[in-house]
């Protein structure tokens, strides 16, 4: 009778605390599944711009905002005042070109410049699974090989 007893209380106790779990998701916590990615990187594949990139927002968490973007051309180099860069190659590859100085930067908005190359930055080939950390005021830049693809998933955080 004791183990039975004993039962009862450890079952009640259970469906109790299971009963003070908060229902669904946390705020803020989201899953990106690989599959999901991949067929947003197919349809962004077929909305390239003037310079053969596309990006889709994934959402915004407080100070940070996540998107996928696919590129079929090298970008422009870019400079950051208080935001830092998470990327992770989804698949093709990219050298990032990082550190150095912006080569005739331009304001481009509050805190943003562009420039058309780096001038005494390190280079870095990247390829699926690798992940790239950028702080603030880095400037980096992604250059592809002619005829190469790479598709990556950004997290900006601003300081």
């Amino acid at each position: 009778m004791t183990n039975a007893l004993s039962f009862r209380n450890i079952a009640a106790l259970l469906l109790l605390s299971s009963a003070a779990l908060p229902a669904g998701d946390p705020a803020g916590f989201h899953i990106w599944k690989a599959t999901d990615l991949d067929a947003t990187a197919k349809q962004l594949a077929t909305k390239l711009d003037a310079n053969k990139v596309a990006s889709e927002p994934l959402g915004t968490v407080g100070n940070r905002t996540f998107s996928l973007a696919h590129r079929e051309g090298s970008g422009q180099a870019e400079w950051h005042e208080k935001q830092a860069d998470i990327i992770m190659i989804e698949s093709g590859a990219v050298t990032v070109v990082y550190g150095g100085e912006v080569v005739d930067g331009k304001t481009t908005a509050p805190g943003e410049i562009r420039g058309f190359s780096i001038k005494g930055g390190n280079e870095a080939l990247l390829g699926p699974g690798d992940v790239l950390h950028i702080p603030a005021k880095v400037p980096h830049q992604m250059k592809l090989a002619p005829g190469k693809t790479v598709t990556y998933f950004v997290a900006k955080v601003v300081d």
